[in-house]
């Protein structure tokens, strides 16, 4: 069965790693540690087969991943859990209410509002109705002054530890001690006089910009709040509501790698952040597409465990060439018309639009164009768990000058490929083709069997360290470090 590359949402890729076994004669003739890891390897990828179809759907839930609750407080009992990565504002689902009357409380109206099924960061901003409010040491709003004396705000991190409000005990009869909503991140707003005129319009949303959840961190052994992406995904992977995998499920080493490139800085900030949120209605798959689109990732299965890559160039360690060839070469120079664009376009979400889904600046170059007979096609890239439009044009930047790197290469190679994974650059240095040590992605890579002869099947996409330029550099130095392909053709038309 093949390894491949599945696009996720535009700009990202989830791989899967399977395979079969191989046949018992084949293996007499290697030595016994040899044929012992690759049976156990391809057993192992066989297994993790089934569970990447487990998470596959056919069903897309893309609002319910990229955009939580938004700016409303949705009613009812058993609503879906909203995880919060990174930071973002955000409402939440009335879990419980309860009108209380008479002279002494004045008709006092008691709401919870969950935000997140687990424990949180901070709040760092709390809303009614779009103005942002300020509290005193008891929770009573005292700005805007319309809410002063109106409405009380007490806030829940969602802690293991956390126990029943007092004051809701005290004030609502069938709110015990034992209602301590443990593990749940929620807002307890009591609004006094509900009818009165500071409520005319209604009683008011209650959103919040919060930072979420904390996060373990394998390259401190910490745990914190992050918006960096690959921990996001590491910490979805682990999780009780997300694949529930173990540490030793994970391939550590690359997260980390994928977790360091996050963290590169560009133009004083982070060159990847994950913020935003999504609702545990949505299907493992899409969550974790929507995850990998903040980082241009690749996830995948690799010797058993999961994997992932951010958008980086990385320098291949290994050259192939004629001598490491076990078929002839199949080369496709150009894209299909369905999968070719020249142009990207989609949506951001953060503080710049107001939390609401925008468009990015879209993205083109006149020389793609002219590539394609001035027939102007455009691919959606969707980056709503990316809160800048900056960082969208990175990426979206990335994803176009990588779908322009066109030549595919498909052939059968030797042993030394075994080292190669998805993901992975490597040379190739092929005379008849012209090319000396040209570039190579790795987007398939398989195992197989002809005539005994074991040999590694791959596709191969062309790739340059150019792709990645403009992720690299401050984004204003993009006229002056002008992308070019491989004819010196400069791609200066290119949205800056």
């Amino acid at each position: 069965m093949p390894q491949v590359l599945i696009p996720a949402v535009a700009g990202t890729a989830i791989a899967a790693s399977t395979g079969a076994l191989i046949g018992g004669t084949a293996l007499t003739a290697l030595g016994a540690s040899f044929a012992t890891r690759i049976a156990v390897d391809f057993a192992v990828r066989a297994a993790l087969g089934y569970a990447l179809n487990a998470l596959s759907s056919s069903t897309t839930r893309g609002a319910s991943v990229s955009r939580g609750y938004q700016s409303v407080n949705q009613l009812g009992p058993a609503l879906p859990h909203q995880i919060i990565y990174g930071e973002t504002r955000i409402g939440g689902s009335i879990f419980y209410q309860a009108l209380t009357t008479g002279t002494s409380t004045n008709d006092r109206l008691h709401r919870l509002i969950a935000f997140a099924g687990h424990e949180i960061d901070s709040y760092q901003a709390i809303y009614l109705n779009d103005e942002e409010v300020t509290l005193d040491g008891s929770g009573n709003v005292t700005s805007p002054s319309k809410y002063s004396g109106k409405v009380r705000i007490k806030k829940y991190l969602g802690t293991d530890t956390q126990s029943a409000d007092s004051d809701l005990v005290s004030e609502v009869a069938e709110w015990t001690n034992e209602h301590q909503a443990k593990g749940v991140a929620y807002l307890y707003v009591r609004f006094q006089d509900a009818g009165a005129s500071a409520f005319s319009a209604g009683v008011p949303v209650v959103t919040a910009k919060i930072r979420g959840k904390k996060i373990y961190d394998p390259r401190t052994a910490t745990t914190a709040w992050s918006d960096n992406p690959a921990l996001c995904i590491r910490d979805y992977l682990v999780s009780d509501y997300g694949l529930q995998e173990t540490s030793a499920d994970l391939n550590n080493d690359l997260i980390e790698d994928a977790a360091n490139a996050c963290d590169v800085t560009v133009n004083g900030g982070k060159i990847y952040t994950c913020n935003g949120s999504f609702l545990l209605d949505a299907e493992p798959e899409d969550i974790i597409r929507n995850l990998l689109s903040s980082m241009g990732g690749t996830f995948w299965n690799y010797a058993g465990q999961w994997a992932i890559l951010a958008a980086e160039y990385r320098t291949p360690t290994l050259t192939l060439d004629e001598n490491d060839l076990r078929s002839a070469l199949e080369v496709a120079t150009r894209h299909s018309r369905r999968d070719n664009f020249n142009a990207v376009r989609g949506q951001f979400k953060g503080a710049e639009t107001e939390y609401q889904p925008d468009d990015y600046e879209e993205l083109t170059a006149g020389i793609y164009l002219d590539e394609d007979n001035s027939i102007r096609a455009a691919t959606e890239l969707n980056l709503l768990f990316t809160d800048t439009e900056v960082m969208a044009k990175r990426i979206g930047k990335t994803f176009l000058r990588r779908n322009r790197q066109q030549i595919t290469v498909t052939g059968a190679f030797g042993l030394r490929a075994l080292d190669l994974k998805i993901g992975d650059n490597v040379y190739l240095s092929i005379e008849h083709m012209g090319w000396s040590q040209k570039v190579f992605e790795v987007v398939d890579w398989r195992l197989g069997m002809k005539e005994l002869d074991i040999q590694v099947n791959m596709i191969l996409r062309e790739m340059s360290e150019d792709v990645f330029t403009g992720v690299t550099r401050p984004l204003e130095d993009e006229s002056a470090n002008a992308l070019q392909d491989e004819s010196g053709n400069t791609l200066e038309a290119i949205v800056a």
